[in-house]
């Protein structure tokens, strides 16, 4: 017998993502894990720590496992996450210190592998560079055709920045030239600090840019039939830096939680979302800890979305 049974009662609750359980048998329904990667972040470096940020977040000391209440009745949330899946914290990867290019390529084998099982994942970053090496990974591991929904305040087009072809800046660029998304498989929200020339690129080649929830949810409705699976991005800076002040690259305006929220549950309402990143989650300029509880909500609204969709894996 393990000796913490015999202090069962004693002890402090697990600090790890709300009390979930681990599995007994077989695979978890979903797998968590960090990539600490800042390398290529051009304005102010930090988001390597964002992984044990969101941790220390979900605590089960600090937050219930019940789902969020925003936008919905409570009694559509009796039944708390730690009832309804099984989650492995699989750790981080180490990468932090990584040129991009050797990053891109321990990023890729990682998602390679995870793809080959039959669990949910839940990436936490790092910079929006990681994107693009988890989806070359991914679409490896395991073949078909993958919807993009890329939430963030950017477009992240450029086709170099500083010069480098590899940074958070070129990741929707990279993504779509090694063609792992089909344009008219990728749907952004909000992009209020893009170039203009870069959205008139991306309206070309078929991209999804809605301006409303309601046509935000006609787009994904109308993406997953055309695909296999939908991977959600969520730059964080796509909150308004009122709700999310502790980011890499704030720009005034965007989304508030609810809105956030509204969208996510669209994605997930499809029952085809398999996996999920959060990033640019930037704890040195956290002071309050405000941006950590914006994204320890999103990973809960990420997790209950992939409890409804336990009949869909």
């Amino acid at each position: 017998m393990p000796l913490k049974d015999s202090l069962n009662g004693y002890l402090r609750l697990p600090r790890d993502f709300f009390g979930i359980p681990q599995p007994t048998t077989g695979d978890p329904d979903v797998g968590v894990l960090g990539i600490p990667y800042d390398l290529t972040s051009s304005y102010m470096p930090g988001t390597r720590f964002g992984p044990d940020a969101i941790r220390k977040a979900t605590d089960s000391e600090r937050s219930h496992s019940y789902p969020l209440s925003i936008g919905q009745p409570s009694a559509n949330n009796d039944k708390a996450l730690s009832e309804q899946i099984t989650l492995e914290n699989i750790g981080d990867l180490e990468v932090s210190l990584r040129l991009p290019e050797q990053a891109m390529l321990d990023i890729t084998e990682a998602a390679a592998k995870l793809a080959e099982q039959d669990s949910h994942l839940l990436f936490m970053g790092g910079d929006h560079f990681i994107t693009y090496p988890i989806l070359r990974g991914l679409s490896r591991g395991k073949p078909g055709t993958y919807g993009l929904v890329y939430l963030d305040a950017h477009a992240d087009f450029y086709p170099v920045y500083s010069g480098h072809l590899y940074s958070h800046a070129t990741t929707l660029r990279r993504i779509l030239t090694d063609g792992l998304i089909d344009g008219v498989n990728l749907l952004t929200y909000d992009l209020r600090a893009t170039l203009p020339e870069q959205k008139i690129e991306l309206a070309r080649i078929g991209t999804v840019m809605p301006s409303s929830l309601k046509s935000f949810s006609t787009a994904i409705n109308k993406i997953a039939k055309q695909v296999d699976t939908i991977y959600i991005s969520v730059d964080l800076d796509v909150l308004d830096p009122s709700v999310a002040p502790g980011v890499s690259h704030p720009e005034s305006g965007g989304l508030n939680m609810v809105e956030l929220v509204k969208l996510l549950r669209a994605c997930f309402a499809t029952g085809k979302v398999k996996h999920v990143d959060i990033v640019e989650l930037n704890p040195m300029v956290d002071s309050t800890g405000q941006t950590s509880v914006a994204a320890r909500d999103v990973v809960k609204e990420t997790l209950t979305g992939f409890a409804s969709q336990k009949d869909y894996k």
